[in-house]
């Protein structure tokens, strides 16, 4: 016969265990939640500690930055920005609400298409001059412009591994060859053109940091009239951005004449897109040529 008190004592004893069971299945959850949570910050951290930013040297001048409607883009700077001109068509904002150093801010277009022209004032007294241009949609614009001073671009390449220089990727442009650091789109490009007796297509674009390259062929087209290609007066955009120009033919001669086609090579800031490039030809009408 079992007594009610040994019973009673069994049936406490398993809701014991059955609480213990249910404490331990919630802590294991918990641990669990806690580490996947863990795991999927660490990914975003690494994620954007990565993140490739296009880098823009500045000076003097007046850099080109294209940033995209629809979305904010991250400009960086050495040092936190004091005041800003010219920015009433743009959002400008930290990108990081909790850090007053202004260093990282965020830049949201007000405006569709069109360009803005701003100047940052940096806390160290530096300027630094921007034309930004806007579009829905910009091959060339990027999500992140890492802005660099000319003094502290030039000091951390003699300090870290060699950077390619342009005249480096203007002769690796010239044998087509790879290019550390720099991705080479091979594209069939045409390009109306003024001048009715060439005709112009983009082939090659090299895209790093921090130049971007573009390769053209040009064909003269007429049976009559020679085309004289004159790379000095080759611009991209303004202000102009083109570094280095070359060509393999300055004289282009009617079909059976001689060579009628060339490959013009031109190096300009990374900041730079194939669609500012215009290319200076003439033949017995004068006329200019644009590439877009």
């Amino acid at each position: 016969m079992v007594d009610n008190k040994t019973i009673d004592l069994e049936q406490g004893l398993n809701f014991e265990i059955e609480s213990l069971k249910m404490l331990f299945r919630k802590a294991a959850f918990k641990i669990a939640f806690g580490t996947y949570l863990v795991g999927i910050l660490l990914l975003v951290f690494l994620l954007v500690s990565r993140a490739e930013a296009k880098v823009v040297v500045y000076g003097n001048g007046t850099e080109q930055i294209r940033i995209k409607h629809g979305g904010p883009t991250i400009f960086r700077f050495p040092k936190a920005v004091q005041t800003i001109s010219g920015a009433s068509k743009l959002q400008i904002k930290p990108a990081n609400p909790s850090d007053p150093s202004y260093t990282d801010l965020e830049v949201t277009p007000r405006f569709t298409n069109g360009v803005n022209e701003v100047i940052f004032f940096l806390v160290d007294k530096s300027v630094v001059r921007t034309k930004i241009i806007v579009s829905p949609n910009d091959p060339a614009a990027d999500g992140l412009y890492d802005f660099k001073s000319r003094e502290s671009a030039e000091a951390g390449d003699s300090e870290n591994a060699p950077v390619i220089s342009e005249v480096e990727l203007l002769k690796a442009m010239v044998r087509d060859d790879a290019v550390s650091g720099y991705k080479i789109h091979r594209v069939s490009q045409s390009f109306p053109s003024k001048n009715s007796s060439a005709r112009a297509e983009l082939i090659r674009i090299y895209r790093g940091s921090p130049f971007n390259g573009y390769v053209f062929k040009l064909t003269n087209t007429s049976w009559k009239k020679n085309v004289e290609v004159d790379v000095r007066h080759l611009t991209v955009g303004e202000p102009n951005l083109a570094i280095l120009t070359q060509s393999d033919e300055t004289t282009l001669y009617p079909k059976g004449k001689g060579a009628s086609e060339t490959l013009i090579r031109v190096v300009a800031k990374n900041t730079s897109s194939s669609s500012d490039v215009i290319l200076a030809m003439e033949s017995d009408e004068t006329s200019t040529k644009k590439g877009e």
